[in-house]
């Protein structure tokens, strides 16, 4: 729940306090404890995963091969953002931002495929960055 600050229960017990789950994080090991910051994070490295996947497949010869990868992988980022919505929702609540980045994964990632190859990597990697700043801004 939450990490012991100082409430006495009766006159003979030590201090305990509990800091709610809304409160934000103050530490570095309360970041790296805290479920959110967890999901997202592997969130951020599905994606740089991705990244990586779709630049490997830039040649034309092994596209093909690369591509129904690529998709499962982006599947895999869905999923993993959509689960930590959920237990932000839980602990923290979700912001508009939050939502907002998940519509841009939802549309105009997939339709930045249709354009051009580097438009679809900057578009990505935008969306890499909108993922770090959900974890600034979201735990932090």
């Amino acid at each position: 729940m939450g990490q012991p600050v100082g409430v006495r229960l009766s006159p003979s017990a030590p201090i305990s306090f509990r800091i709610p789950s809304c409160m934000q994080v103050t530490s570095l090991s309360q970041v790296f404890s805290h479920p959110s910051f967890l999901t997202i994070l592997v969130t951020i490295l599905i994606v740089i995963a991705n990244i990586m996947i779709g630049v490997s497949m830039l040649p034309r010869d092994i596209r093909q091969k690369r591509y129904t990868l690529h998709r499962i992988v982006y599947g895999a980022v869905l999923v993993s953002f959509g689960v930590f919505l959920v237990v932000t929702h839980r602990l923290l609540g979700n912001s508009i931002f939050n939502y907002c980045v998940l519509a841009y994964f939802l549309t105009v990632i997939p339709l930045s495929r249709r354009w051009n190859v580097t438009a679809h990597a900057i578009v990505s990697s935008i969306g890499l960055v909108l993922l770090v700043g959900v974890a600034a801004f979201s735990i932090l």
